[in-house]
C-alpha cells in the first residue's frame, strides 16, 4: 500500500488510458514513404522531429501541430515541387490518426472500477482541447472521472493550477502515468507522489531522466495498481 492521504488520483489519458504514440508512429511512417522519392525516410523523421519541436511551444500538442509539422518538413524538403497530391496525402495521413477507432489499455476499465468507490478520479492529459475530449468520450470511461482537465503543457504550474481549482494540497494528489516529462517529474517537483506505467513506445519529446524520490512508484502494467491502492 502506498503511504499517503490522497484525495485526488490524476490519470494520464494518451498510453496510459487508451494507446496513441503507436499510432502517431504509423502516421510518421507513411509521411516518410510519401516524402521517400525526395529524400531518405530517416531524413524526413528527423526533419519532421524538429519542426515539431519548433512548432509545439508556439502552437501546443496534438494532430493540428503534427499536421503544420508535416507541412513544414515537406515544404523544405521538397521545395518547389511541394504540390497539391503531397498536401492532400498528408492531410489524409493526420486526419485518419485524429480519428482512428480509440483502443483502451488492456485491463484499464476493471482497475478503474475497483478503485471508483475509494478515490476519486481525474483526467489529466494535454493537446487539442477538442481532440482530447473527443478521444475521452469515445472512451465510454467519463463515468468514473469526477473532473477532465486538457492542460497546455502539464507543466509545475499546470498541475498547481489544477490542485487550486480542485481545492486539494498538492500533497493529496497521486498521479499515474507513462511520460516521465509530463506526468510524473511536475507533479513528484510540486509534492505530490507518483506511480509511473512504462509504456512500449515513447516520444522522443517525451523522454528524460527518472527524477530520484521516494515518492516514485513503479508497476508493469495498469492491472497492477489495486495492488497498491487497495
Amino acid at each position: 500500500m502506498i503511504p499517503g492521504n490522497f484525495r485526488y488520483i490524476f490519470f494520464d489519458a494518451d498510453d496510459t488510458l487508451w494507446r496513441n504514440e503507436e499510432f502517431f508512429r504509423a502516421a510518421e511512417d507513411r509521411f516518410a514513404e510519401l516524402l521517400s522519392s525526395f529524400a531518405g525516410k530517416e531524413h524526413v523523421k528527423e526533419t519532421l522531429a524538429e519542426k515539431q519541436e519548433e512548432n509545439i511551444p508556439v502552437f501546443g500538442y496534438g494532430s493540428k501541430t503534427f499536421l503544420l509539422s508535416m507541412l513544414d518538413t515537406a515544404e523544405q524538403i521538397c521545395g518547389g515541387k511541394f504540390d497539391d497530391s503531397i498536401y492532400r496525402k498528408t492531410k489524409g495521413i493526420v486526419s485518419g490518426l485524429a480519428y482512428h477507432e480509440l483502443e483502451l489499455m488492456d485491463g484499464v476499465e476493471d482497475v478503474l472500477q475497483q478503485l471508483y468507490p475509494k478515490y476519486t478520479l481525474a483526467v489529466t492529459t494535454k493537446g487539442d482541447l477538442i481532440e482530447q475530449l473527443s478521444k475521452f468520450n469515445r472512451s465510454g470511461l467519463g463515468k468514473y472521472f469526477h473532473h477532465v482537465e486538457v492542460m497546455p503543457v502539464k507543466s509545475e504550474e499546470d498541475y498547481l493550477a489544477m490542485a487550486r481549482k480542485l481545492d486539494i494540497l498538492p500533497e493529496e494528489i497521486l498521479m499515474v502515468g507513462n511520460a516521465v516529462k509530463s506526468d510524473i517529474a511536475p507533479v513528484i517537483a510540486i509534492g505530490g507522489t507518483a506511480i509511473h506505467v512504462p509504456y512500449q513506445v515513447t516520444w522522443h519529446h517525451e523522454m528524460m531522466e527518472m527524477p530520484c524520490s521516494d515518492r516514485i512508484f513503479e508497476i508493469k502494467s495498469i492491472k497492477n495498481l489495486p495492488e497498491l491502492l487497495l
